[in-house]
């Protein structure tokens, strides 16, 4: 069992104290793979019908019979943004429990939103608060899944991606604090990943397909406010990254060329206007994005064993990721002085 995290609170920008919990060292290697046409094989967003979080076909398997997902943590470092580049900081330590804890949310009142699967595979919402170290479970649906978690713009408390038992995904969910009043908040399904726009019109989803069906992933948009909804499909192959621009009306993602390859594109919700920026590193499709304190976004990835950063016209290393292994997620927290990475579980 790994010892629980419980970080000091956090200044602007800069940590004042650090919880100093060592990471064991061991190789490192990224697991940012897109899955083949027709298949959700995410270990990012784990589904009750697949064998091990990457199942070619997750139709083929008993959702009963499910075992958990493979084991991930979510590990906390300091970020320095005291010269021209920003550069990871100390290792805090990590969140999470023995087995799948995975896509990290941080919230504007110091907690950050976790996925968290159990014995049988099927996963639930969580909180962990930085300053106590308190795990809240904020889902408990035993037959059911939740992921996907984040605090959305307005209209809720929560949202995230709801699975009804023996479901094949599902679709995004709003509801009130302590998880009241669930409530579907579109109609489109079976959908992976979702972003709302700032004034929750749209939301931007990760679209499977039906089971069983031969088509690519594809991106979707949809207005919430005609009836019925309103669907537009922008792109194929899009990645599982999805980061609102908190001071424009868009959200970053990506999406993936016949190599398999990413390049961040930034979507305008108002105008369905999808426009290329740049590549990601070879092989990754994770990132965060953030905005910065001069109004710039700042760009976060992987590659190899380093945390990168998108320096305007490449991305440039800072940061020694070699403790960790199968980084795939990462996040920031509102006041940029936190990121957090998530790898594969670290057996003590």
């Amino acid at each position: 069992m790994k010892p629980a995290l419980t970080l000091l609170p956090a200044q602007p920008l800069l940590l004042s104290m650090i919880l100093a919990l060592g990471l064991t060292a061991c190789s490192a290697q990224t697991d940012n793979t897109m899955p083949a046409s027709g298949s959700f094989a995410s270990t990012d967003a784990p589904q009750a019908t697949e064998t091990d979080g990457n199942s070619d076909d997750p139709a083929e398997t008993d959702a009963d019979a499910a075992p958990a997902p493979m084991g991930t943590d979510i590990y906390l470092f300091t970020l320095d943004w005291a010269g021209s580049t920003p550069a990871l900081g100390a290792a805090l330590g990590h969140i999470g429990e023995d087995g799948y804890d995975n896509q990290p949310f941080f919230t504007a009142d110091g907690g950050v939103l976790y996925t968290s699967a159990g014995e049988t595979g099927n996963t639930d919402i969580w909180r962990h608060d930085l300053t106590s170290g308190q795990q809240t479970q904020l889902t408990d649906t035993p037959d059911a899944s939740e992921y996907s978690p984040k605090i959305p713009p307005a209209d809720a408390a929560l949202s995230y991606l709801y699975q009804p038992p023996g479901g094949y995904a599902g679709n995004a969910y709003l509801a009130d604090a302590a998880n009241a009043n669930p409530r579907a908040a579109h109609q489109l399904a079976p959908v992976g990943y979702y972003a709302f726009s700032t004034d929750m019109r749209q939301v931007v989803t990760f679209y499977l397909g039906e089971p069983g069906t031969e088509g690519p992933f594809t991106l979707q948009l949809i207005d919430r406010t005609t009836t019925p909804e309103t669907v537009t499909e922008i792109a194929e192959n899009p990645g599982r990254t999805f980061w609102r621009n908190p001071r424009g009306t868009g959200v970053y993602h990506s999406l993936a060329d016949s190599e398999g390859e990413h390049m961040i594109h930034y979507l305008d919700f108002a105008t369905a206007e999808d426009t290329a920026l740049f590549a990601l590193p070879p092989g990754v499709q994770d990132f965060v994005a953030a905005g910065l304190p001069d109004d710039r976004t700042g760009f976060f990835s992987t590659h190899s064993d380093q945390l990168v950063y998108w320096t305007g016209e490449d991305w440039t290393p800072v940061g020694d990721l070699s403790g960790l292994t199968n980084v795939t997620r990462l996040a920031l927290s509102p006041d940029l002085s936190l990121i957090a990475i998530v790898a594969e579980d670290q057996i003590d």
